[in-house]
């Protein structure tokens, strides 16, 4: 797993220097995540950062019995959000305060 996602800059875990504090959440990103980021666009690539670095800061707000169902749920499946055409999917630990990015694909086409 690559830690990532931690500002002001992204870095490798052998890299990082920077601490966090007790409540704060990081962001990993998987092998296969960074691959498929790696073939994004700029400004594709720094909306799903921005989006995942907001989902790190709502959950370092939420009280115990919300993450524990949030950690039921991801027993189930992962989590996944919608960023522009893309679908990103992450995993959440939060006995380990870390978001972890899984999986980026672009969405199947829709009607409007």
């Amino acid at each position: 797993m690559i830690r990532a996602f931690s500002r002001p800059k992204m870095s490798r875990p052998e890299n990082s220097t920077a601490s966090a504090t007790a409540s704060s959440y990081s962001v990993e990103v998987s092998s296969t995540a960074w691959k498929q980021l790696s073939h994004l666009p700029l400004e594709n690539y720094q909306r799903i950062r921005n989006e995942l670095d907001a989902v790190a800061a709502r959950l370092a707000n939420m009280g115990p019995h919300t993450l524990s169902l949030l950690k039921t749920v991801c027993l189930l499946t992962s989590l996944s959000l919608v960023v522009g055409e893309y679908v990103v999917l992450y995993d959440m630990e939060p006995e380990r305060k870390l978001v972890t990015l899984r999986e980026v694909a672009r969405r199947l086409p829709h009607d409007k």
